[in-house]
């Protein structure tokens, strides 16, 4: 991105990263690079294809079997790298994220959500959704209502607790796709 934006001169308005409490590789300098360029990120992956739910509070590792996309197994992987595969730290940010949620009487999804929103800062870009069905669709109505009326719940005392939570496993490694490409 630096060699087209910079070197190059491309006028980019947007990059698509993976960008979660689980994957942070755009704090690795793409965060960084966006804001000083005027770079807006469009990050997809802040739930972890439902990792970062409610339905894993208090529940025992899923199997490989029962991680039935690729997606889902690529998330799984990310969580695995961030918590050296120790699904009770795993635990522990989700308990962290459901104590946050019940504050602000949202759900463990939402405030990862929120959570990416917020290291984005105002207008550094926004988060895609993935949406299989409808399942989901009150919970995306109230978090649209929640950033519509006044950004995200996410306060810095709960930055805070995320953040003791989060320096507890691996920093992230390698840059935001270095994973994919077989390099990190």
């Amino acid at each position: 991105m630096r060699e087209l934006v910079v070197d190059e001169g491309l006028p980019f308005t947007a990059n698509q990263v993976q960008y979660s409490l689980v994957d942070r590789r755009p704090e690795n300098g793409m965060l960084a690079f966006a804001k000083e360029h005027g770079l807006h990120l469009a990050c997809f992956g802040a739930v972890a294809g439902g990792l970062l739910s409610d339905k894993f509070l208090g529940q025992p590792p899923p199997s490989r079997s029962s991680l039935s996309t690729v997606s889902l197994r690529m998330y799984k992987a990310s969580l695995d790298r961030w918590s050296g595969g120790d699904w009770s730290l795993f635990q522990q940010l989700l308990y962290t994220l459901r104590a946050i949620a019940d504050r602000h009487h949202t759900t463990i999804a939402n405030v990862a959500v929120c959570w990416v929103l917020r290291q984005l800062g105002s207008g550094g870009g926004w988060v895609v959704l993935g949406v299989r069905d409808t399942t989901h669709l009150g919970e995306h109505k109230a978090l649209a209502a929640m950033i519509a009326g006044g950004g995200t719940p996410i306060d810095d005392d709960d930055e805070a607790a995320i953040r003791e939570v989060l320096d507890r496993g691996r920093p992230p490694a390698g840059d935001i796709w270095s994973h994919e490409r077989g390099l990190a």
